[in-house]
């Protein structure tokens, strides 16, 4: 009897155990939407199902995953996904969620840009969306793309905008012209 409820006391103490790994620190279950494929390489930055935007840091993955399941730890900076660990960063809560303080990103619009984008993006390069505002790039970058009015989400931060242009390598750094 003593036995069987020993037993018993440890199995649920195990099962509390793990089932409160996902909870532990602030961690939450979620699933990635974009890009596609999610590839878990530095500078990649990723939206989240509740809408928030990521920045892998420092990694170098190449996963290749289509909408995978994972747990995130915005208090720990790591997203997990299968056995991997990666160290993010959080750069914009979900639109309208109020959550994001004074020197954060936030989603200023989901749009497209206009047209179709081919050659070399670089520094000075004019982009103008589907939406009617005016992007030039500012930050360093150099790539090479070939896109048909490919969706982007910009993110603001004060005067300073991050385009993230699916099919691209990376985010843009730009000024709003208009």
């Amino acid at each position: 009897m003593i036995k069987t409820l020993t037993q018993r006391l440890l199995a649920l103490t195990i099962l509390l155990v793990l089932s409160n790994t996902a909870i532990a620190g602030g961690c939450y279950e979620s699933s990635i939407q974009s890009p596609t494929p999610f590839m878990g390489n530095d500078g990649e930055v990723f939206k989240l199902l509740d809408g928030s935007f990521w920045e892998v840091k420092y990694e170098y993955e190449y996963m290749y995953e289509y909408y995978p399941s994972v747990i995130v730890c915005p208090d720990q900076g790591k997203l997990i996904i299968g056995d991997k660990k990666l160290n993010v960063e959080l750069l914009s809560t979900a639109k309208g969620s109020g959550a994001s303080s004074g020197n954060s990103w936030e989603v200023f619009e989901e749009t497209n840009l206009q047209g179709s984008i081919s050659g070399t993006i670089q520094q000075g390069h004019i982009f103008k969306t589907t939406s009617g505002s005016i992007y030039e790039v500012t930050g360093l970058t150099l790539q090479l793309v070939l896109e048909l009015q490919p969706e982007v989400t910009v993110l603001r931060n004060g005067d300073v905008y991050k385009l993230i242009v699916e099919g691209f390598d990376e985010p843009l750094i730009c000024s709003k012209l208009k």
